[in-house]
């Protein structure tokens, strides 16, 4: 049967794409940890703390399941426990104290419900001395769908809140906090509601990308395989690229010809005894690449401020070559081919490359040596 891979691509590309860029929560690779989150958490459900953001946190994690919840923040002290200890000297996450509330959060971003939470409400109902009320409530990244969790935490008095739902709520409330909020914060918050987010791609553009996956998994499979066939075919040119180009025939002076990765010739030559060159050959499925570049950076300044301004070595000027930079330093692309190009027309451009190399490193540390 023959496979449409084209109308395959054409679908993938149709779809809309969600591009995720990193918080600083996730390049720290915090968003995850649920002690890290209820210790923010627990920092903005306090309004004596200096977000400035007052009962913002509490009321959109309150009114959820508490529609009369307020807090009067001019008479009444808010107490935020972390880690509170319970009867049974277990752990709630988070305990908040209101002069008419005692509220504990359990917090669960992917940890399995397997709390003791008939001790967590004991625990909150004794704080409540029979004069507060008591709300139990699971944080949960997911809305909890299991029959046996959603008895459990029914069971035992708690109810099931989605960090979506809480996030949705500031987001509706936040801006007549903004005047007054730390601009910092402000930051702040949003790098954590975005790092939270991020957790749970449900997108109309990710649902239609799984659902094409979904979908065309064994023509995608076909493809993936196909592809990596066709880029080892690539690879194996660069070891025949080596045993065209014999180290002890073309470049004897180099230090060392190795093959890197699998998939690049590299020369490695010292030049004047102290500075380190390299020449990669490269193959991808963009095309081949001879590149030469210095492994350090006195070895980088050596190659662009004298080698590759002596009039003997490069083939053309200087200023008509292609320069990247990679890291902090730069690199120069001594010429680049198509993919299908003949072994022979590559090695012929690296061999005159390395005969230049080699004249240059004899010439060099002749004129070095000292006069008899």
């Amino acid at each position: 049967m023959h496979t449409d891979f084209t109308k395959i691509l054409n679908d993938f590309k149709a779809i809309p794409k969600h591009k995720q860029t990193k918080t600083f929560m996730e390049i720290s690779g915090y968003p995850h940890y649920e002690n890290v989150c209820s210790n923010i958490l627990a920092f903005y459900f306090d309004p004596s703390n200096e977000h400035q953001f007052e009962d913002l946190f509490l009321n959109s994690l309150l009114h959820i399941v508490e529609k009369d919840f307020c807090v009067d923040l001019d008479y009444e002290k808010i107490i935020v426990h972390r880690e509170y200890q319970t009867e049974n000297y277990k752990r709630i996450d988070i305990v908040i104290e209101t002069d008419n509330y005692v509220i504990g959060i359990e917090n669960k971003i992917f940890h399995h419900l397997n709390n003791d939470l008939e001790d967590y409400y004991k625990t909150i109902t004794t704080l409540c001395h029979g004069k507060r009320k008591p709300i139990a409530i699971i944080l949960s990244l997911n809305e909890l769908n299991i029959q046996y969790d959603i008895e459990f935490i029914r069971k035992n008095h708690f109810a099931n809140i989605t960090y979506k739902s809480v996030f949705q709520n500031i987001k509706q409330n936040i801006g007549k906090y903004l005047s007054s909020s730390n601009i910092s914060h402000i930051n702040y918050i949003t790098d954590f509601i975005k790092s939270i987010e991020n957790l749970t791609p449900k997108t109309m553009e990710n649902r239609a990308l799984y659902e094409f996956f979904k979908n065309n998994s064994e023509i995608l499979q076909e493809l993936t395989d196909s592809f990596s066939q066709f880029k080892k075919s690539l690879y194996q040119r660069v070891f025949q690229l080596k045993d065209t180009l014999t180290q002890s025939q073309f470049a004897p002076t180099s230090d060392r010809q190795w093959i890197s990765e699998g998939r690049c010739l590299v020369h490695d030559y010292i030049i004047n005894s102290k500075y380190k060159l390299g020449v990669d050959v490269k193959i991808d499925v963009k095309g081949w690449k001879i590149i030469i570049f210095g492994r350090d950076v006195p070895s980088t300044n050596f190659l662009f401020d004298i080698m590759f301004r002596d009039l003997d070595f490069l083939p053309k000027p200087f200023e008509n070559f292609e320069i990247k930079k990679y890291g902090m330093m730069d690199r120069l692309i001594y010429q680049r081919f198509d993919t299908d190009t003949d072994i022979s027309s590559v090695a012929r451009v690296l061999a005159d490359l390395l005969t230049r190399i080699e004249n240059y490193k004899k010439r060099t540390e002749l004129e070095q040596k000292p006069d008899n």
